[in-house]
């Protein structure tokens, strides 16, 4: 078959169009009530039929209209849809919630309001993948003795964000040595970035002479667990209420399925991280995500970037989603996420 004619494409367009509105399989005579195509209702059906063979819609049943596929879904966002962006009303709305979601003084509890807030503008699952530090630079490590036995430690990256952890000690470490551990852990460390760390910590180590011997050792015999900054916890979800008044998930076992999938949170947060270094809006839709629960979706996503670390902002929803506006919100939110974490 060839490719789809002009007059194809605004047949292809304008189902899409009406399919995404009114969730039901989608009539010639529909089509040709809505939209001013300037052809007969006849000349609608043949087209359509066309697009059938050609793969962009099908017939769920025989009496029914048709319904876009996920090829006509790709064929549609890359090359149909208009670009979209969001109204001055939209911005000040979505910066009136995130000024909210500010009052919260945490990297990891703004980034869940956050998430939160793209869910209920998109009324779609929002999600947000927390910034990945292996290239994050190390600014500095500071040790704060909590107990005799227990040591908090604080690592900060240049872009601002911290993460802390709690150490066990065999035995106490006296103030002086842990003040010289931390000394010496920043002259050796500060600078790297975190996946240098990882692994060149054993040499990078060899020769100290100064400062508590079993506490430096921890840190070179854990260092992957100590420098560990991705965890299933880096992926926030917002906005899961939405789902339930799909009309594709109407169906309880495929919502479960769903859902579980974001409980889990693992796969999702590697399917993102796998995003982080592809520039711009990405969208895959139906059966180009894995893994097969979200074969019924599509997932909507851009990087951000704080500093020298990035994150991932995205949405996820049936393929019946307004992808022009969806598109731009996602967008948005990237560039808004960067800001907001870089202030």
């Amino acid at each position: 078959m060839n490719e789809p004619s002009e007059r194809d494409k605004a047949v292809l367009e304008s189902l899409i169009r009406s399919y995404i509105t009114l969730a039901v399989p989608v009539g010639s005579r529909t089509l040709s009530k809505r939209y001013h195509l300037g052809i007969s209702s006849a000349t609608i059906r043949n087209i359509v039929m066309d697009l059938e063979e050609m793969g962009y819609v099908s017939q769920p049943h025989t009496s029914a209209g048709r319904i876009p596929t996920d090829k006509g879904y790709r064929f549609y966002v890359d090359s149909l849809m208009s670009q979209q962006t969001l109204s001055e009303e939209e911005k000040v709305e979505i910066g009136q919630k995130v000024e909210a979601a500010m009052k919260e003084h945490r990297a990891e509890d703004i980034l869940e309001q956050i998430c939160k807030v793209i869910g209920d503008v998109s009324h779609q699952l929002g999600i947000v993948l927390s910034p990945r530090f292996d290239m994050g630079v190390l600014h500095k490590i500071e040790l704060v003795s909590l107990t005799e036995r227990r040591i908090l430690v604080v690592l900060t990256i240049r872009s601002g964000l911290a993460k802390t952890m709690v150490l066990e000690v065999t035995s106490k470490v006296k103030p002086e040595e842990l003040s010289e551990t931390a000394r010496v852990l920043n002259e050796r460390l500060s600078g790297l970035t975190i996946e240098e760390i990882q692994n060149s910590m054993k040499e990078r180590m060899q020769s100290v002479s100064k400062g508590d011997p079993k506490l430096l050792r921890i840190f070179v015999d854990e260092a992957d667990e100590v420098f560990q900054f991705q965890h299933s916890e880096d992926l926030h979800v917002g906005g899961t209420s939405h789902m339930f008044f799909q009309p594709e998930f109407q169906d309880r076992e495929a919502l479960v399925e769903f859902m579980s999938l974001f409980e889990e949170r693992d796969p999702v947060a590697v399917l993102l991280s796998e995003r982080i270094h592809r520039p711009g809006i990405c969208v895959t839709i139906g059966v180009e995500n894995d893994p097969d629960a979200m074969h019924g979706c599509s997932l909507v996503t851009a990087p951000y970037r704080v500093g020298n670390v990035a994150g991932v902002v995205g949405i996820v929803g049936p393929t019946r989603m307004p992808y022009p506006k969806i598109t731009a919100l996602v967008d948005y939110m990237a560039k808004l996420v960067g800001n907001v974490l870089q202030d």
